[in-house]
Order: C-alpha cells, then structure tokens, then sequence
C-alpha cells in the first residue's frame, strides 16, 4: 500500500511540474526576471481598457506608462525598441536612434524608455509574455540621466497642470491658475490662466479640446463672477469695472469653446478670462477667429486630430495707448484709453489679439497661430483669405508678445513645429 501511495504523489508532482513547463503564461502571472533587483507588473489594456487597465508609474517619475490602443505609451516619454532579449543585457542607453512617442509591444521584446522631465530618466522594459488583455512586464529603473535640451519648459513646477502643453512657459511675476472639471467620472484641465494683477488682465488662457471636451452638451451660461481661484488681493475685476466703458466683455477662452459641461462653461465667465474689446472687433473678426479654430478643436470628435491645444490672450506687451474709438459701444460709450493703455477702469486694453494652436495626430504635431490688430476697421464676417493674412508662425507670435509656447514640447518638435507655417495642413 505505502508503495502504491509513493507512486501516486510521484505521478502527481510530475504532472504538476510537466504542466507548469508547458504554459505559456506561468501560474499566477509569474515572469522571470532577467536582471537582478529588476520589478515586474502586468500592465493591462492590451485588447481594451474596458477590460481592465492598469499602469507603470516607478517612483521618482511624475507621469505613468500604460497601454494605449495596444502600444506602449506614456505622455511624457519616448520609446525605443532594442535586440536584446534581457534586461541585463541592456548596458548602454541609445545616444541616438529613432525614439518613438509609441511603441508596438512585442513578446520576449525588451525596450528603453525615456522620460522628459528636466534631465531625461529612463527605464528598462522587457515583455514577458502577452495573454489577452495582460502584457506581463519586467522593468528596472536605470540610474543612468542624461541632460535634456529644454530648459524652457514648466516640468519643475509642482503642479502637473504647468505640464499640458497648451502652457506657455510661466512667468513667475504673475499668478497662475488652473481650473479643472470633474465630468463623466473623470478629471479634465478645462482652461488655466495667467493673471497679471498689475494690468488686471491675463497674460494669456489655454486649453484643449479632445473628444470629450469638445462636445456640445450644454447651453451658454451668464454666471459672471470673479476667479475663485486668484486671490482677492491680487487686484480683482468685479462687473463695476466693465460698466460704461464703451468696450465688450471679451471672452478670451470663449464660452462655446467649452460646452461639454455647465462648470466647464461657467469657468469661462470669470473676469479672469475677460477682455476689453470693442464691439465691432469682438463681434466680428475675432468671432471669425474663434470660429475657425474652435472648428479645428471639434474635429477631434471625428478624429481628424486626436488633440488640439490652444492659448489665446491679448498683448500686454503692446497696449492700445491714447486711443478714442470711432464707434460707441452697447452701453452708448465711446471707448478709449489713457497714455497707458488703460480703459477708465484701470484695466488694460490690447493692441493686438493672438491664438496660437497645436494639434497632435498620432503623436506628430503641427502649428499655426493668428495674430490681428484691435481694430474697429478689421473685416466683421473675414472670409478665409481674411483669416489667412492674420495667419503668423509660433516663433514670430513669441518674438512679438514676448511668450513662449508650447514649451513643454521636446526641443526637436518645438523648433520643427514653429519655426514655419503651412495653411493647407489646416481645413478652411
């Protein structure tokens, strides 16, 4: 009997230990490791989100990887796919060589990871195995930092929100304030200001439009109030200093721009995102202005552009100085500015306006930016060829405000991106 019994446990371990052999994916998510002191996880949303997702955030990095539409992605990194077939292998980062916003996940595939904060950091990936959903990953942390060449962008700021990059680089002599939404369960960046208390008028606004905050949901709204999120002492705007003045209250981020929510709409009603504008400059060229580039910002819904960030404001730079308007306003004033440039209420009134725009597709990004004169004798319906001869590139917008856009870009993208403009890659 004991001997029948030996045979029995033998039979079984064997067939336990021939079953293991022979999986693909070992029990219980098990994967190798093929450098000491490495970490594995499993990242999921291979197949879909909706079937579970998860992500690789190690410490020491402010921002995740994670499986987008079935590749590695992350929205501050760059990816490049080695030869190797373990991580131990992997000694010397790629000073050069094609690093990818995306990456195609492979089994038994290793890659480097590179992330752009103020020095790059990277990280070694290996795929373990893929089973459905599931992408089995070993990784270590690299010690090894390189410098990185942009130097102007906000990645040292604590807040992430300095991060999007709808953010011009910030000035540190104003207040900035960013305003976030909660909507279907999640969180979004719906526009975020900086406010020169001095001039009590933003250096600029910015925002994106996505699939989701490009929709058309709601009404427009009329919840004038000022930002709760600028401190009262950082001389406020409150409805007084917009009355008989002969000037608009001028949406800088305007409220059809944000739509996909009622919050998201009222935030577009705080004095922070109001401009002096005259009537016939506000109701027409720069609605024209809006038009267009709100157009571009809601082809994301059919995924002509996957984003479309966009900074809008006035030159505080270049005020309208000694100015007298050749037409009244609503209010049956006639508006003007002292030697200054400020209205009667102490606010400044542009000489110019200004939209830049950046749209990404696929992870590739394109630029274009208008620039037009606070004038009454502008067009007041601009046909396109109107529209075009306000149309400047990124690099001449920032030498005539003094701003810097699109800074948390890598430096490559950022000077390929503004230094020319093409008008046909856009939809007129």
């Amino acid at each position: 009997m004991k001997k029948i019994l030996s045979l029995l446990v033998l039979a079984m371990g064997l067939s336990v230990f021939t079953a293991c052999d022979n999986d693909e994916v070992p029990v219980n998510g098990y994967i190798e490791t093929t450098e000491e002191g490495s970490s594995s996880m499993v990242l999921k949303g291979y197949v879909s989100s909706s079937q579970g997702f998860s992500i690789l955030q190690p410490s020491g990095f402010a921002a995740p990887v994670y499986i987008k539409d079935g590749k590695l992605y992350g929205k501050f990194f760059d990816f490049i796919r080695t030869s190797d077939t373990r991580l131990d292998a992997m000694t010397t980062v790629p000073e050069s060589g094609n690093w990818e916003s995306e990456a195609g996940i492979y089994d038994k595939t290793t890659y480097w990871a590179r992330y752009g904060g103020s020095v790059y950091k990277y990280i070694k990936l290996r795929v373990a195995y893929i089973d459905g959903n599931n992408v089995g990953i070993e990784y270590v942390v690299s010690s090894h930092t390189t410098d990185r060449p942009n130097s102007n962008s906000n990645m040292e700021n604590p807040d992430q929100t300095a991060w999007e990059l709808e953010i011009p680089h910030l000035d540190n002599n104003n207040f900035y304030a960013p305003h976030t939404v909660k909507f279907e369960g999640k969180t979004y960046m719906n526009l975020a200001v900086e406010w020169n208390s001095t001039l009590r008028h933003a250096n600029w606004v910015a925002f994106y439009f996505d699939s989701n905050t490009a929709r058309s949901r709601v009404s427009r709204g009329d919840n004038w109030a000022w930002d709760p999120v600028i401190p009262t002492s950082l001389n406020p705007v409150q409805e007084s200093d917009h009355k008989m003045d002969g000037y608009d209250k001028g949406h800088l981020c305007a409220s059809s721009d944000r739509l996909y929510s009622t919050e998201a709409n009222d935030q577009t009603f705080f004095y922070s995102n109001i401009s002096p504008m005259t009537h016939r400059f506000n109701s027409g060229f720069w609605t024209g202005v809006e038009e267009r580039v709100r157009n571009w910002g809601r082809s994301t819904v059919s995924t002509t552009f996957d984003k479309v960030y966009v900074t809008k404001g006035g030159t505080l730079n270049n005020l309208l100085k000694n100015f007298i308007g050749k037409y009244a306003g609503n209010d049956g004033v006639t508006p003007y500015t002292n030697a200054e440039g400020l209205n009667r209420h102490k606010i400044a009134v542009p000489a110019y306006y200004f939209t830049a725009v950046l749209a990404e597709k696929d992870g590739k990004y394109q630029a274009i930016a208008f620039l037009v004169e606070h004038d009454d004798d502008q067009p007041l319906s601009p046909t396109t060829s109107e529209l075009k001869s306000k149309v400047v590139s990124i690099d001449e917008l920032e030498k005539f405000t003094g701003l810097d856009f699109f800074c948390n870009l890598s430096d490559e993208v950022e000077e390929a991106i503004e230094s020319t403009v093409d008008v046909n890659l856009w939809e007129w």
